[in-house]
């Protein structure tokens, strides 16, 4: 889009009473300093932004008539459509779109449907561009610029690191993957430290046990050991057998005794019965007792004779049986093996230590190789992402430089430095032009806004914006490429205010 001015009126507007003046493909403005040629450029820009050139606070009243009303009447044409904008102030601010008065907000509101504010004056002043804060000029530059895509900065690097990266992108977006191997490398740094202290405290341990000791062989040791404990073993099984026989054997004898006293008794008892006279008279009164109850007493005694016979029978019977299984348990000699016992003991427990010590080695060798292995697994994670978090601070440097040939390639004399390296590497962002090798502050008057006349150019191209361009102080500029829009000059020049129009070509002025 395409905005030209075709005529400007100002009324009471700083040191201008009452100024006209129509617009051309260039106009030049000529006079004495304080002939009020800046004044034009400036009630442009309040006109539209109530600002001066630079963008801060103007003071537009006349000195000497500061209750007079100022008027500013702009006729531009927008897409080959003339509007005609207006803005007056005296104690209140007014607004006029061709004429018709409007509020403040539906003023703004239509200036901004023309241009962004700080494209308008970077276009319009090109001073302006540059007294913006650097973050601002960059944001300026780059609204127009595409970012590299992957696939250009992955050209731009190492084939390895570029396949790396892509492989991981396809989960992680850049942010994102930097942080989580950020994260994971601290984390492995802090792991691998505490694995190698782990390594070298269990190879110390190893040292400190295998120290003054012969090499053992585990297998043998083993099958010496449940060789004596199966011959100790054996013994105690033989002891516990003759143990048990010979309790066996006693118990026997004690029941066999238990038994014979048991017949003696029952022997007496009978020799007793035997014995026992036959009493005639009752032994609680004693009366004579008659014949039937003698024979009652009779028949009673020979009645627990026959029962006595008979038990003590039984009892020799019984006795009989023990006597048999007596007979057929085997003479058992009680051998004491304790002393065998012991000697093989005192053989097996000093192997037993061996055992218990070469198993400790085992496990510490275990253990070894497990450290080892875990810190051999945490080395490789924390060079994974160590290798990561490099590969992306390459992708950002290659990001930088392509980003940097793409603005680069916009400007003719101008360079533009977007990164500055940090000593990690890593690349800070930064905007300061160059010009010659010199940086816009070292740059003479002159020198700038040829400066600003190319970054002019460039915002015009970029953004599809073409806006008149105010040159202040042209009469420092020998030659120079005019912008793409409408060239309007202020020159020093001796004599009173004067304004030319050409309505020509204009690729150099001079």
């Amino acid at each position: 889009m395409e905005i030209t001015f075709e005529y400007i009126k100002m009324k009471n507007f700083k040191n201008h009473a009452d100024f006209s003046s129509n617009m051309g493909a260039i106009t030049n403005i000529y006079g004495r300093n304080g002939a009020g040629k800046s004044s034009i450029g400036d009630a442009v820009t309040w006109l539209l932004y109530g600002t001066d050139q630079m963008g801060s606070k103007l003071e537009v009243k006349p000195i000497d008539q500061p209750d007079a009303e100022t008027a500013v009447t702009l006729k531009i044409l927008v897409a080959g459509k003339e509007v005609l904008l207006g803005r007056a102030q005296n104690k209140t601010a007014k607004y006029f779109i061709n004429e018709v008065p409007e509020k403040a907000t539906a003023f703004n509101e239509y200036v901004e449907t023309l241009f962004d504010k700080d494209l308008f004056l970077s276009m319009f002043n090109p001073i302006y561009f540059f007294t913006q804060n650097w973050k601002e000029q960059r944001a300026q530059v780059l609204r127009y610029v595409d970012e590299p895509l992957n696939s250009e900065v992955f050209a731009e690097m190492a084939e390895i690191q570029a396949k790396l990266l892509q492989e991981h992108l396809k989960k992680h977006s850049l942010d994102d993957l930097e942080k989580v191997h950020k994260d994971r490398f601290k984390k492995r740094d802090v792991d691998y430290t505490k694995a190698n202290e782990r390594l070298a405290t269990l190879q110390e341990q190893l040292e400190k046990e295998q120290e003054g000791k012969e090499s053992i062989d585990l297998t043998a040791i083993k099958a010496e050991i449940d060789s004596l404990a199966k011959e100790r073993d054996s013994l105690d099984e033989e002891y516990h057998k003759a143990s048990a026989a010979i309790q066996k054997r006693n118990a026997l004898l004690s029941q066999i005794d238990f038994k014979r006293e048991e017949a003696m008794k029952q022997m007496k008892a009978l020799e007793s019965i035997k014995k026992e006279p036959i009493e005639e008279n009752c032994r609680t009164c004693g009366q004579g007792l008659n014949e039937e109850a003698i024979n009652a007493v009779k028949q009673d005694m020979k009645k627990r004779f026959s029962e006595g016979v008979e038990r003590g029978k039984q009892l020799q019977a019984e006795l009989n049986v023990l006597k048999e299984q007596l007979e057929e348990l085997p003479e058992v000699e009680m051998i004491d093996t304790r002393k065998k016992s012991a000697e093989l003991d005192e053989r097996i427990y000093p192997l037993m230590a061996k055992r218990d010590a070469a198993a400790r080695i085992g496990r510490l060798e275990t253990e070894i190789w497990l450290a080892s292995e875990n810190k051999a697994n945490v080395l490789k994670e924390r060079n994974e992402s160590q290798e990561l978090i490099d590969s992306i601070k390459v992708f950002r440097n290659k990001q930088a430089e392509v980003m940097v040939k793409k603005v680069d390639s916009l400007f003719t004399t101008i360079s533009v430095r977007l990164f500055e390296q940090l000593k990690n590497g890593e690349m800070k962002e930064t905007f300061e032009i160059e010009m010659d090798g010199k940086p816009y502050s070292k740059l003479s008057t002159a020198e700038k806004i040829k400066c600003g006349l190319e970054m002019v150019e460039v915002l015009s191209r970029q953004s599809g914006v073409i806006v008149p361009t105010f040159v202040d102080n042209a009469e420092s500029i020998l030659k120079y490429t005019a912008p793409a829009g409408q060239l309007i000059t202020a020159k020093v020049k001796a004599g009173d205010l004067k304004v030319e129009i050409k309505e020509e070509a204009k690729e150099v002025a001079s």
